[in-house]
């Protein structure tokens, strides 16, 4: 395959949209290519490298971003829409690369097509119009008050259609305004390139009648490198399981101090990286925190994973085998987790549903249940057959043959 410029885009609103496509980038430059990797800056930990050139791209505030998402609006105005639409094609037609590669940058699919730029865009197999299974479950709403969680269930699947082709709504404007075709549902959306990459095997998350424009490349599963605490090694010696726990940029960290009181209640000591959002402290000697931990390599020490249940750390954890309690808030979140737990490799809650009877049952299925741990265990080497850096190269090399 002859080297190519290649541009990566993240839509940086969140670490892990940032975080992956950096990984598929190091992947391309391994292999020949040169690199423009466009982001705002927001997280240079993972969008700044000596080994590619950086472009310069607005996003919205990370802030904004949660706000909607909690609040179960559209992400995007339409105002914003055209502005990124404007921006992308702008860089496009500047930069002139052989391939685009997306991470939520959803205007990219209208843009990458106007230039006439192969789009390949990256998204969790939950989202597929073709995954197996389309059952939706409530994120974390108010309604589950008055409702109860079984209620709100129901309530959030008979209004799902709606709220799906809502959440499209402003993008079809612009798609219109541009010749492109509506879209008919926020898998769609989600799901919309030349080709889409998954970053998800297909054991996870399964998905049917795939037609050759959606490929699975696994889990791109990014940690940083990054000096650890003095204590490192210090609960290891203690003799007792090990939990890791984070809740990350988007989890309910009030939640922090109950999670970890059912831990020290199950006799786990605990790991935990606090992403900067809590001034928690514990006097127990079980305990050690630190704002940031290697994700990877904390969930490798680890013998269970605590986390939002967003995708990023889940897929630290299965890399490494261990099994892993999601904490849901958003949708996203609800997806990734409901798919693992059908998986058999992990089990999940919603925020709301918090209580020390219900945390201290599922860890102690975490710890305890042999079946659950076995094919937790299993998903090492299917990791390892599912690695980006062989499966990604193929999939640059289908579109830029």
């Amino acid at each position: 395959m002859a080297a190519s410029k290649l541009l990566f885009v993240a839509e940086a609103v969140s670490l892990a949209h940032v975080a992956r496509p950096s990984v598929l980038a190091h992947c391309a430059v391994e292999v020949g290519h040169e690199v423009v990797f466009a982001s705002n800056g927001q997280f240079p930990i993972c969008s700044a490298s000596p080994d590619w050139q950086s472009y310069a791209l607005q996003s919205i505030a990370p802030a904004v971003f949660l706000q909607r998402l909690a609040a179960g609006q559209p992400v995007y105005t339409e105002e914003e829409l055209r502005a990124y639409v404007a921006a992308d094609i702008q860089m496009l037609e500047s930069l002139r690369p052989a391939a685009v590669v997306g991470d939520y940058r959803l205007s990219l699919s209208v843009a990458a097509r106007k230039v006439g730029i192969p789009l390949l865009s990256i998204a969790n197999a939950h989202w597929s119009p073709f995954a197996r299974d389309q059952r939706m479950q409530a994120p974390e709403m108010a309604p589950a008050r008055f409702l109860g969680y079984a209620g709100l269930d129901l309530v959030f699947r008979a209004v799902w259609p709606w709220a799906s082709l809502h959440h499209c709504a402003a993008m079809n404007r612009v798609r219109a305004d541009h010749g492109l075709p509506a879209y008919r549902s926020l898998r769609e959306y989600y799901c919309d390139g030349d080709l889409t990459l998954y970053s998800d095997t297909p054991t996870l998350v399964p998905t049917e009648a795939l037609p050759a424009s959606h490929r699975y490349v696994g889990p791109i599963v990014w940690s940083p490198s990054m000096d650890t605490p003095a204590w490192w090694d210090q609960p290891q010696t203690q003799g007792r399981p090990l939990a890791y726990i984070t809740l990350g940029s988007t989890g309910s960290v009030d939640l922090l101090p109950g999670i970890i009181e059912a831990c020290l209640a199950e006799g786990l000591s605990c790991l935990v990286a606090t992403a900067g959002r809590s001034d928690f402290l514990s006097d127990s000697p079980h305990v050690f925190c630190a704002p940031y931990l290697p994700g990877s390599e904390a969930a490798a020490r680890a013998d269970l994973v605590v986390c939002n249940g967003g995708s990023a750390t889940v897929q630290q954890a299965l890399q490494k085998g261990r099994p892993v309690l999601g904490i849901c808030s958003n949708l996203d979140q609800v997806l990734t987790m409901k798919a693992m737990q059908q998986a058999g490799v992990g089990r999940y809650f919603r925020a709301g549903q918090f209580s020390q009877p219900r945390m201290r049952h599922a860890l102690r299925d975490l710890r305890d249940e042999p079946a659950l741990r076995s094919r937790a265990s299993a998903m090492v080497e299917e990791f390892e057959r599912w690695d980006p850096r062989l499966h990604f190269p193929k999939a640059l090399a289908s579109v830029l043959a």
